[in-house]
């Protein structure tokens, strides 16, 4: 049974929501399909790399060294094995990559000798194992390459597949549902009419989610209507692992969702926090279903997004490291927000890379949300900290670092 709670900080909520948020179960898969997904398990290495001795040049394998002159004896490429070691006085031609010969002690480069038919002739001074990789030289057997919680990126979802490992123990993409709500909501290409607004919400979340691999089930917009949104609700909830609603939320008249959650039997995590802009967000579960009431103003679905849907989100995932990337910038005007409250403040970076300064932008009201679109992050003043000033240095979700 759904009871209200008093309004929640900014810190205690984000650790109420992602407590709740269970990791989803596990799937194998194989690795080709496994890019952007993470991993349920360690992963180790199958076996030393390299697990040949290899040339690190092109050049000639030397079986000693010191010697006016060397026969060449054998070609190799990279794959090829040698099919006898080196004896005194021979050499073998070896492409970068190449397993040298038993025997080899260095491999000479190719701009560092002389070639007269099969008679190698030596231009410089070599030293012992030089240009040689050696066995294991890399990573031994077995060793740790990623860890589990590790989302793939192209980059280690690469050396994954260096590695040679062709399928792999990964977290299951929660399954998402988006409930739009309002009379007043249109869609893309309908005739504008006074007093009306157009879906940004289901677009921002359902394409913001997009860039986990996440495709979410999107209802709506659907009537203020009571028996319409219960309807569309049980629908989603029987569906999905996380349920969204943008609007219908706070005290109004048409604000369906509170009495509709109460009567089904959810239990609330969260009804309302102490930030600006978004203190109307509602948070509950039921079961394993997650639902998140998420407030119909732009601007603050924008931010429980980002400071609160998306940690839950990761955290569903199976990621470890959830809470939002922030990054250090100058601020180039004076911050203000109330003592007791945490209020985020929209800013937006002017100047070259690396000496950027964040300028405050001219609105932060929450029904203004065009503004967001020239604003690079967001800065956050909360609890005791109530301004920050101009020459300050503060933390700053950047919306670059947030996928």
């Amino acid at each position: 049974m759904m009871k209200d709670s008093a309004e929640l900080p900014l810190p205690e909520a984000q650790r109420i929501l992602i407590d709740a948020a269970l990791p989803t179960a596990t799937e194998v898969i194989p690795t080709r399909s496994a890019l952007g997904r993470v991993l349920a398990t360690d992963i180790v290495t199958p076996h030393a790399f390299p697990d040949t001795p290899r040339s690190a040049v092109d050049g000639y394998a030397i079986d000693q060294i010191g010697l006016d002159h060397y026969q060449i004896v054998a070609t190799l490429g990279a794959g090829q094995m040698p099919d006898q070691p080196l004896r005194a006085g021979q050499a073998a031609a070896v492409m970068t990559g190449a397993t040298v010969p038993p025997g080899s002690l260095a491999v000479v480069r190719v701009e560092d000798v002389a070639v007269d038919g099969n008679l190698l002739t030596i231009q410089s001074e070599v030293k012992k194992k030089e240009n040689i990789n050696r066995i294991g030289e890399e990573m031994e057997m077995g060793a740790c390459i990623l860890r589990a919680g590790t989302r793939l990126t192209p980059v280690n979802f690469s050396v994954l597949c260096c590695a040679g490992v062709a399928e792999v123990s990964v977290h299951r993409l929660p399954r998402v549902g988006i409930l739009i709500t309002g009379d007043e909501v249109l869609q893309l290409g309908q005739v504008h009419k006074p007093g009306s607004v157009f879906d940004s919400n289901r677009h921002f979340l359902d394409g913001s989610l997009a860039q986990l691999g996440i495709h979410c089930q999107v209802l709506g917009p659907v009537k203020d209507n009571e028996v319409t949104i219960r309807d569309s609700l049980e629908q989603l909830s029987a569906e999905c692992d996380l349920v969204i609603t943008s609007g219908g939320v706070s005290m109004g008249k048409y604000d369906f969702i509170r009495p509709l959650l109460q009567s089904s039997g959810y239990r609330m995590l969260v009804n309302r926090t102490k930030i600006k802009p978004g203190r109307p967000l509602m948070v509950a579960c039921k079961d394993d279903t997650l639902f998140f009431g998420m407030p119909g103003y732009p601007t603050a679905c924008l931010v429980n997004f980002f400071y609160f849907l998306l940690p839950t989100v990761k955290r569903m995932m199976g990621l470890k490291d959830v809470l939002p990337p922030t990054r250090k910038v100058c601020l180039a005007d004076d911050l203000k927000g109330r003592q007791g409250r945490w209020d985020v403040l929209r800013v937006q970076l002017k100047g070259e890379q690396g000496e950027a300064l964040a300028y405050r932008a001219p609105s932060q009201l929450t029904s203004h949300f065009m503004n967001m679109g020239m604003c690079d992050g967001l800065v956050l003043l909360g609890g005791e900290c109530d301004c920050a000033h101009s020459g300050d240095e503060v933390e700053m979700l950047d919306f670059a670092l947030q996928f």
